[in-house]
């Protein structure tokens, strides 16, 4: 073998080392995330409050939500999700409107117990997240997201999920 075709072997059994890792990243189960997750695991196993799409709340409760989604389509999103389809065939989708953050401004984070994007809408714009962790093999938690609020009206986003429900939970991180 020439030595301009070692280095090309070599440098793509890097590139697919890498890539390896890059997967792997997310596993390592619920022990394994950014932050801690306790109280939304506990919530996500406890009774949820029903939501449809397009429902409105007070405030984010001290429980999981399971929100009835629709497909994509249909969903009239106040902002375009900011994240690209990637699903193969329909993609469900769904928002909730809460008149304010539960407690005090700050971080708050959103976590759902599928594989989906979130985006948290606020005076017509769509916030950046400042932090996100998931994993693919923590049971009852998929993703987490995290969001500065202030008080006042906002709207969470959700969708590219690939059943027509999916749980989260909004709570101030710790």
């Amino acid at each position: 073998m020439n030595k301009t075709r070692f280095l090309s072997v070599l440098v793509g059994a890097f590139a697919l080392a890498a890539s390896a890792q890059a997967f792997a990243a997310e596993t390592g189960g619920c022990n394994s995330f950014s932050w801690p997750i306790t109280t939304e695991l506990k919530w996500m196993k406890a009774e949820s409050q029903d939501v449809a799409s397009g429902g409105k709340l007070a405030s984010p409760p001290e429980k999981a939500m399971k929100l009835a989604l629709e497909p994509m389509s249909a969903v009239s999103f106040p902002v375009a999700p900011t994240g690209r389809h990637k699903l193969q065939g329909e993609a469900y989708g769904g928002i909730v409107n809460f008149d304010s953050p539960s407690s005090a401004p700050g971080s708050y984070q959103v976590s759902m117990d599928a594989a989906a994007w979130v985006d948290v809408v606020k005076d017509g714009k769509a916030l950046k997240p400042t932090a996100h962790s998931g994993k693919s093999d923590c049971d009852g938690l998929r993703k987490s997201v995290r969001f500065n609020l202030d008080p006042g009206p906002f709207t969470v986003e959700i969708s590219n999920v690939k059943k027509d429900a999916i749980k989260f939970t909004i709570r101030q991180a710790e």
